[in-house]
């Protein structure tokens, strides 16, 4: 909900074919259709976005935290996923053109596998779309336990091939946490990386693109908000609140600085939206600056920012390096300032001590520069035989074959 927010104070809601919200809860799915008919208003086929929930909720206070519960009611779920993707497909041939970028926000909790399952059944509707699963990784100690002895293997098989962007369930403000990473996907989304200039192709699939080959299966994403030193600027508009505030240029040298400070904070840890995370220097990497900023005082701001980056190392660290800039003013509370957004997104070569510590069942946290084979994304994992017993878990899921029996029930390393 976060990202068609985005999206919508971006202006570019129209670019969000279909929107899926899928729960196996009645509550929640009730608490969500009110949220975004109080937003957006109650969604109409056609041309502009479609809003999509699941017509089958077999238990009406969901599956808990039991990843497993599904199996009972697995047929009656997948045909109703497949009535999903059809709405799907079918709005997509009146759009007139199949999405580019798809982009899943799933988890490790107890619609994990309904999810991958969904995933599945849209990668092969459009086998030509990029897909970015969002994966949050958990903390708290009963889903690392589902993750570690059952969800990750059932990924493992669903989400094959797939490069995944992580990120970390926060343990102060997940609110803050989603709308990083929501303004920095929007922020993606309309910048302009391509080289060319239409407005229907994904720019976020044009970065997806370029940055899944050189990575192993992860992605990284780090997101700096800092507030601008601005005077008003007011633009009259046909309806209330009648005016419209921007930030205006300030001094030339306190706004390039300022820029240059928040590209360059993208690099510091607490930036990061999943812990623990390296990216290799000669790795692409895209940073979009969103800046509230009028149209036509953004073309000077970001030269002058690209000026003052050149006299700094960054380009000598990084060097295939790419940053867009574009005008986005976001909403941040009643009676918002101007905030600049800096994001950046990198691959991710094999070192990931956060899933690490999740399939390890431990705290150590690899030296910078060390790499961890399992790290390689979905479907080219190593592990080795879990001796220990849980009496607490449940069997192997009895739906999903093995190739070795050694594959059932491990602790991956």
């Amino acid at each position: 909900m976060l990202f068609s927010e985005r999206m919508s104070e971006l202006s570019a809601a129209g670019r969000i074919q279909t929107s899926v919200y899928y729960d196996c809860n009645e509550v929640t799915v009730a608490n969500v259709q009110k949220t975004l008919q109080k937003s957006f208003g109650i969604a109409r086929n056609g041309a502009g976005t479609q809003v999509l929930f699941p017509n089958y909720v077999p238990v009406p206070n969901g599956f808990m935290r039991d990843p497993t519960r599904f199996r009972d009611f697995r047929g009656p779920l997948e045909r109703d996923m497949d009535n999903i993707v059809s709405q799907v497909m079918l709005h997509s041939e009146r759009c007139g053109r199949v999405p580019e970028t798809i982009i899943e926000f799933m988890g490790f909790s107890g619609h994990a596998v309904l999810g991958g399952l969904l995933h599945e059944k849209m990668q092969n509707a459009f086998p030509n779309s990029t897909v970015l699963p969002v994966m949050m990784l958990p903390k708290d100690h009963v889903s690392e336990e589902w993750t570690r002895r059952y969800i990750w293997e059932q990924y493992e098989n669903l989400l094959s091939g797939s490069s995944c962007l992580v990120t970390t369930q926060s343990d102060v403000n997940a609110r803050e946490d989603d709308s990083r990473l929501a303004t920095g996907l929007a922020g993606f989304e309309v910048a302009e990386f391509a080289e060319e200039n239409d407005p229907s192709i994904s720019q976020l699939g044009v970065t997806l693109r370029r940055l899944m080959s050189a990575s192993g299966g992860w992605l990284g994403m780090a997101a700096v908000k800092r507030k601008m030193p601005v005077t008003r600027k007011f633009e009259w508009l046909n309806f209330p609140p009648w005016w419209r505030q921007y930030a205006a240029v300030g001094p030339n040298d306190a706004l390039s600085s300022l820029l240059g400070n928040a590209i360059w904070a993208t690099l510091d840890p607490a930036a990061q939206l999943a812990e623990g995370i390296n990216q290799p220097p000669n790795a692409p990497q895209e940073i979009v600056v969103s800046l509230p900023l009028h149209g036509d005082e953004l073309e000077h701001v970001a030269s002058q920012a690209a000026e003052a980056l050149d006299h700094t190392s960054i380009f000598d660290r990084f060097t295939n390096l790419d940053i867009a800039f574009n005008t986005a003013r976001f909403s941040d509370g009643i009676e918002p300032e101007p905030y600049m957004h800096v994001t950046r997104i990198y691959p991710v070569n094999g070192e990931l001590p956060s899933v690490t510590e999740i399939l390890r069942g431990e705290g150590t946290t690899l030296p910078y520069g060390a790499t961890a084979m399992a790290e390689t994304g979905f479907g080219s994992y190593f592990h080795m035989r879990d001796l220990a017993s849980n009496p607490i878990l449940p069997p192997a899921d009895d739906a999903t074959e093995f190739e070795d029996e050694r594959q059932q029930n491990v602790r991956y390393i």
